[in-house]
This record gives structure tokens, sequence and C-alpha cells, in this order.
């Protein structure tokens, strides 16, 4: 009982690690574990409609059976018209469930529930009745290779290849060895799971590349190349957002809008390749000051914003003051400084209400004699 309890726990993950690992793509391996989910998720997306309309089909593939079996052009199995056409209303059920569903392991449960349904009316016969057994068994077989061509997660592909080759055994155990013998049978089974597994794979891959890209997209299209901060369009969606989940939990939120002193002259006096140094600067500190998940952006030409989360006052300026004391520290021979206005939220106030204030603190610094940090409602 004590090796159960001890040593069970271990095993168990670690059969899932290895069953994983073993179904993983090199494409994949390269990703951290939230980076694996995010794909998941999207690839998911992509393919809910398409694994319903594949099921779909299969309902239509069964209801034509049975209407080629009223019109009697092809042999019987022995399951009733009404019934046949009741099972593909069930399945055509599976495939609009999953168009619907939320959580992907209900969209397997219908799955797996649409793929018996459609395998029991179409390629096993009642007994007595065995018309074109081997035809019907391989015009199946068509959908669960499919699906499985579809399938995202793991234990996704193992329940269909478990529930292909479950079904595979039963008909040897009703029906016995087919004509052609049970070793081909078995072969022309694992064949099929085999040519699923591959087009899994290959999915994954292009479904890898894709991701990537449009992370890569993604990323151009709202970082300021210069400094590597977030641009204006990165600044609206990421800091909106973020300001929204601060205010619905609770927490403190600070906006702290920087700007370069006298960046008109820095330009003048050395250059573009001068400001451009210059701008990077404030980039790098800035970078290493808020952290890679913080919002801080480039959103004019020598004007940041940061997004505090949590931070009251006091934590805000402090962090503006840090800012810009290592900002003014001499950098060869460019000598800037810059000056910062502060916002903290106040009830029912916006993102961009709050920038308007942090922008009159910035105005009120800069008429006060610049190189400084101005609270907006603070004297």
């Amino acid at each position: 009982m004590r090796a159960q309890t001890v040593h069970a726990p271990i095993f168990v993950p670690g059969l899932r690690h290895s069953v994983r690992l073993l179904l993983s793509r090199r494409s994949t391996r390269a990703l951290d574990a939230a980076e694996r989910e995010d794909l998941a998720r999207a690839q998911l997306r992509a393919t809910r409609p398409i694994v319903s309309g594949v099921l779909l089909c299969g309902a239509v593939l069964l209801a034509i059976i049975a209407l080629f079996e009223l019109a009697d052009v092809t042999p019987s199995i022995g399951y009733p018209v009404w019934a046949q056409l009741l099972a593909s209303v069930g399945v055509a059920a599976c495939a609009a469930g999953i168009a619907r569903l939320v959580h992907w392991q209900h969209r397997l449960m219908l799955i797996l529930a649409g793929t018996l349904l459609s395998g029991v009316f179409m390629s096993m016969p009642l007994p007595g009745a065995t018309g074109q057994l081997a035809l019907r068994t391989g015009l199946f077989q068509l959908l669960p290779l499919a699906l499985m061509a579809l399938m995202v997660r793991p234990a996704s592909l193992l329940a269909l290849a478990l529930l292909i080759m479950v079904m595979a055994q039963l008909r040897i155990a009703l029906y016995g060895a087919p004509g052609t013998g049970t070793a081909l049978y078995w072969l022309y089974t694992l064949t099929t799971i085999g040519f699923g597994l591959v087009l899994a794979g290959y999915r994954t891959d292009f479904a890898v590349s894709a991701w990537q890209m449009r992370r890569r997209l993604v990323q151009q299209a709202h970082t300021d190349e210069l400094t590597g901060l977030l641009n204006r369009n990165g600044w609206n969606e990421r800091a909106v957002a973020a300001h929204a989940q601060a205010i619905a939990a609770g927490r403190p939120v600070a906006v702290v809008v920087l700007d370069i002193d006298y960046f008109k002259r820095i330009n003048d006096d050395h250059g573009h390749d001068g400001g451009d140094a210059v701008l990077q600067r404030l980039g790098g500190i800035m970078r290493a000051r808020v952290g890679a998940n913080g919002c801080a952006a480039r959103i004019g030409g020598e004007e940041f914003a940061v997004l505090l989360d949590g931070d009251d006052a006091g934590t805000a300026q402090a962090f503006a003051e840090r800012v810009r004391g290592e900002f003014g520290k001499a950098h060869g021979d460019v000598v800037a400084t810059l000056s910062a206005g502060i916002a903290v939220h106040a009830p029912g106030e916006s993102l961009r209400e709050q920038m308007r204030r942090a922008d009159r603190a910035l105005y009120e610094a800069k008429h006060e004699g610049r190189n400084r940090v101005h609270v907006a409602g603070l004297s």
C-alpha cells in the first residue's frame, strides 16, 4: 500500500511526459510551456469548424448509404433505414455541438461519440448481415483519418487511435478474421493510424510556422524599432487592457509621461545619430526598470509613457526619479535630461483622461524649469 502511495504520483506524470514527448514535434520543442499552450489554443480555434465539418460529412455519408439501401442499390448490413437516418442526425448533432462548445475536452467526447456512431452503423453489421463489409470499413476509416489529422492535443490523438483499434478488434471478435487474413487487416488499421499521425504532424509544423510568423508581424507592428519599446499601436492595445484589468481588480494604477528636454538642440548639435543614441539609451533604461512584462512605450518623437500597475503616487514618483537620475548621467559628450508628469488613477477615469492629466503634469514640470518630476494634483 505504501509503495502505491509513494510511486503512483511519480509514475503517472512521468508517463504523461513520455507520451507528450513521443507525440511532440521538433518544431514545438523549442517553445516554452506558455508558448505551446498559446499555440495549442490558436490551433483549436482554427480547427474547430473544420473538425465539425468533417464529422458533418460523416453524417451525410451515413444518410446517403441509408438512402442507397432504401433504393436497393447497395446491400444492407441489417440496420433499418430509419435507424441509420436517426444515427446520421445524431452524428450531425455532435458536429453542431463541436462548433459551439468551448472546452476541448467536451469537444473530444463529441468527436469520439460521433465517430463511434458512424463506425457502428457504417461498418459493424447486425448478426447475419455482412454485405460489403470490407468496402464499408474502408469508407468509414476515412473519417477518423481526417479527424486525426486535425487533432491538436496528444490526448485527442491517442483517444482516436485507441477508438480505431478497439473497433477493429470488435469486428474480428464479432465477425471473425476477414478473408484477407488478420495480419493484413491489422496492417491496414495501423496504417490508417500512422497516416493520421503523419498528417497531424505536418499540420502542426505548418501551424507553428504560421504562429511564429504572426507573432513576428504583431511584434513588428507593436514595437518601436529604435528603442525596443512599444510604439503607439502597441501602447493603445496593451496599456488599455492592462489599465482595465488593474481597475477591475481594484489596484492603483499610475501613468508616467516622460519627455527629453531640448531634444531638438541635441539633434542640431550632435546630428540625428546622436539623437537616436539618446533615444536608445532612454529606451534601454526604461526596459530595464519596467521589465519584460511591463508596459512602456515611445508614443511620440521624444515622448515616452509608462503604465505602472499597482503603484501609487509615491512609488510612481520614485520610479520616475530613478529613471531621470540614471538618464541624466553624462554619456560620452552628450548630456541630456528629461522631465516627467505623473497621474494616479481617479475613480471613473479612463486611460485617455488619465494620460491627459499626466501630460498637464509634464507641462508643469517643463514650466518649472525642466529636469524634474511633477505629480498631478500635488504641489
